[in-house]
């Protein structure tokens, strides 16, 4: 970890392949798939297959609108999105889309938070997750950052006792029968559907390397080769370990029936190591997210605080330490009320629809876009707009009306906030950035 004014230095093409690696490999791999194998049954290769090509399209159109906004000199604090749809569509669109950002941001630490308790305490998961919201709040409110290091550091582990794990349940395939009555073992098109808006949530770091969040050299030319190539790795690694846990649990009903399913092959493996290796590797990658996501948040909130779109207060930052501390520690506040709250399915119902609609903006903003690059035509922006939109409303209804509750009571809140006073700063959007 490093300190906010670190120099870093920028990053080439591989270094930046394995940085997004990095960002998608990471807690959510431990938790996700028992939902997609509850939704999908059979079919959770195909859902992890399209919530990749939804995170693909995603991903060039972040690039593009990072492009476009260097192109024409706008910043994209908060977020390359939110930027982009503050100067395309207005403040109001700019506002939606950053506070969309910020309720994906936090539910998503919800999740990491819980999964880092599932692994590491399984008996006490809540005062788990607590502690590791907790934690995450302080290592942001002392400034401290995951330095390039720390992601490789965790990649290599994670991606070693996945491995490990893989090997492990291909060879004991066949485990304990699945409690009866789980799972009726049947495909559809909404299951698959359904599966991969569950699916996505494991693909969302992609955005950290597609806007450009760690520099990388020669971006024009390096990032259009790094962002298919780690949503490729990721995938092939989340189809593996897909296949190995369909094997071990006999089928989707075992899977979809374990809160811990990475947990289950190793327990009996060498007294007890297996297991600790398992907790050790889940329970880094979930805390490293939880680090970054609630960051991210408070960075969002921040930069909306700096715009008029949040109160001022969340806008303010120590004195020694440019930390936006009051914003850092609300969003830490809001995890771990929601860890102590809500389940982990419900949770990441949430997060995934937030993420899945933040998606779907960008692809939006993408669409605007006049000037483009041969390697990213519309047709990219309209696939990945509808393949988000259609799995967010595939997922369980109560979650999508609980989102949109939410997100709807933010903007009308935000909306007779500045009818009633004066308009934001910057009310007035400039040009479109279309050179990208």
């Amino acid at each position: 970890m490093s300190g906010s004014s670190d120099v870093k230095l920028p990053l080439g093409g591989f270094d930046a392949t394995t940085v997004g690696i990095g960002c998608m490999v990471g807690g959510g791999i431990f938790v996700v798939l028992p939902p997609v194998a509850a939704a999908a049954g059979f079919a959770t290769a195909a859902s992890l297959v399209l919530a990749a090509l939804v995170a693909y399209c995603s991903a060039a159109s972040t690039f593009l609108l990072g492009a476009g906004l260097r192109a024409s000199g706008h910043s994209n604090a908060g977020g390359t999105t939110r930027s982009a749809a503050r100067v395309i569509f207005g403040t109001h669109a700019g506002f939606f889309t950053g506070w969309t950002m910020v309720c994906a941001l936090v539910t998503s630490a919800a999740v990491l938070s819980l999964a880092f308790g599932l692994y590491v305490l399984p008996g006490q998961a809540r005062p788990a997750a607590v502690g590791a919201a907790a934690a995450a709040t302080a290592l942001n409110l002392f400034g401290l950052q995951r330095s390039t290091w720390v992601i490789r550091f965790v990649l290599a582990f994670v991606i070693g006792v996945l491995g490990f794990g893989v090997v492990v349940a291909f060879n004991e395939a066949g485990g304990p029968p699945p409690p009866p009555g789980v799972l009726e073992e049947t495909e559809s098109t909404a299951g698959l559907l359904q599966g991969a808006g569950f699916a996505f949530f494991a693909f969302a770091g992609y955005a950290r390397l597609a806007s450009g969040g760690f520099r990388v050299r020669a971006p024009d030319r390096n990032l259009p080769r790094a962002i298919p190539a780690s949503i490729l790795v990721a995938l092939g690694l989340y189809l593996l370990v897909n296949q190995s846990l369909l094997a071990w649990f006999s089928g989707p009903a075992g899977l979809a029936a374990s809160l811990a399913p990475l947990r289950e092959p190793v327990a009996n493996v060498g007294l007890g190591i297996g297991t600790g290796a398992v907790a050790i590797a889940a329970g880094a990658a979930s805390l490293s997210g939880v680090w970054l996501l609630t960051e991210g948040s408070a960075h969002t909130a921040a930069a909306m605080a700096d715009d008029g779109d949040l109160p001022r207060v969340f806008a303010r930052t120590g004195k020694t330490r440019r930390v936006p501390w009051p914003a850092a520690a609300a969003a830490g506040a809001v995890v771990v009320v929601l860890v102590l709250t809500a389940s982990l399915g419900t949770l990441l119902a949430l997060a995934c629809f937030a993420l899945l609609l933040h998606a779907a903006m960008t692809n939006l903003c993408g669409y605007a876009l006049e000037q483009r690059r041969w390697y990213t035509p519309r047709a990219v922006n309209l696939a990945g707009l509808a393949g988000a939109l259609v799995t967010a409303l595939s997922l369980p209804l109560a979650a999508v009306l609980m989102m949109l509750i939410v997100l709807v009571f933010g903007l009308v809140v935000r909306l007779t906030f500045h009818r009633s006073g004066s308009p934001p700063p910057g009310a007035g959007p400039p040009a479109p950035p279309n050179q990208a």
